[in-house]
């Protein structure tokens, strides 16, 4: 048997343990540099061998990881594209469209390394998350149509919920927190219809940190970001990652078709973090102004109160905010 051959065995039998590059060595009786390269070839194979410093390295459970096999399983209806790194999903996703005929799409991947969020910041995408696109046909009533990503947090929400026995807020207008840190962030982008003028479908994108470890984040974000899980070792046996895009994704396509009702909007009040809290209001000059949330009205705009007694409604593209301390 060939020393990848024995290390990958030696690592399901320790079913997620941490193993050292020493312990492999010693035990196989190999070098360091061999035991690096036989992970390496291992990874290339398609093996989830994931390391951490000062701990070694450890096989991600299947049930841990993404897989087309188990997307196509759980979401039979999409014609599903799963990649281990992309660029980015949406971007990916906008490509294909014509492409494809069907208007079940989804695109799936394990790391982004150019991810997009809101008013164009960088989305950190390191490996750990869970980061997908789907494609929205659009409804009639333009209205309707603005009110996707509160959708998609709602739906979200319920998601982790489900599949994690794990409670979230929502931060108006679409980012995701657990116990005050950012766990997962949504871009949508419309798609338009150049001959009628109008919104013909949507790109829903959609970043979970699932399990990254802090250290996997730039330095400026590691105070104000965390994952669902501390890392791949720490994940519940009995959780599936392929299973929690399938409940968001079925959540997102439930709500979506019920419109006009709004009642999903009762929920995501419910779960505000920003609602009856002073904020920060940045414009797209990044000009700050201060004001009191009021509540989120059925369009999903914030409804705020200026220091001057003002009230504003303010719809999702006009401003972005931050809870004062």
């Amino acid at each position: 048997m060939s020393i990848k051959n024995k290390v990958l065995n030696y690592l399901e039998k320790k079913d997620g343990e941490f193993v050292s590059g020493q312990q492999l060595a010693d035990t196989f009786n190999v070098s360091r540099t061999a035991i690096w390269k036989a992970i390496s070839e291992l990874r290339k194979e398609g093996a989830f061998i994931n390391a951490i410093t000062n701990k070694g390295y450890y096989l991600v459970r299947e049930s841990a990881k993404l897989s087309l096999e188990s997307l196509e399983k759980e979401l039979p209806d999409y014609n599903i594209s799963y990649f281990k790194e992309i660029n980015s999903t949406n971007t990916y996703l906008k490509s294909i469209i014509n492409e494809d005929t069907t208007k079940k799409i989804l695109v799936v991947s394990s790391k982004q390394l150019k991810g997009r969020g809101r008013l164009n910041r960088v989305f950190e995408s390191p490996d750990g998350g869970i980061y997908f696109s789907l494609l929205i046909e659009s409804h009639n009533n333009n209205d309707d149509n603005l009110l996707i990503t509160s959708i998609a947090a709602v739906a979200i929400s319920r998601a982790i919920k489900k599949v994690c026995n794990i409670n979230t807020q929502i931060k108006w207008v679409n980012d995701i927190y657990i116990d005050d840190k950012k766990v997962c962030g949504i871009l949508t982008e419309g798609i338009i219809d150049m001959e009628g003028g109008r919104i013909s479908s949507m790109v829903v994108g959609i970043g979970i940190n699932f399990s990254t470890p802090i250290d996997q984040f730039p330095k400026d974000l590691r105070d104000i970001v965390t994952s669902i899980y501390k890392n791949d070792n720490s994940i519940p046996k009995n959780i599936n990652r392929n299973i929690l895009v399938k409940e968001i994704v079925n959540e997102i396509n439930n709500i979506w078709d019920k419109l006009p009702n709004k009642d999903f909007l009762n929920e995501y009040r419910e779960k505000s973090n920003v609602i009856n809290k002073y904020v920060n209001l940045y414009n797209k000059d990044n000009n700050v102004e201060k004001a009191y949330v009021k509540t989120i009205n059925d369009k999903a705009h914030l409804v705020v109160e200026l220091d001057n007694g003002e009230e504003r409604e303010i719809g999702s593209g006009e401003v972005s905010i931050r809870v004062t301390k």
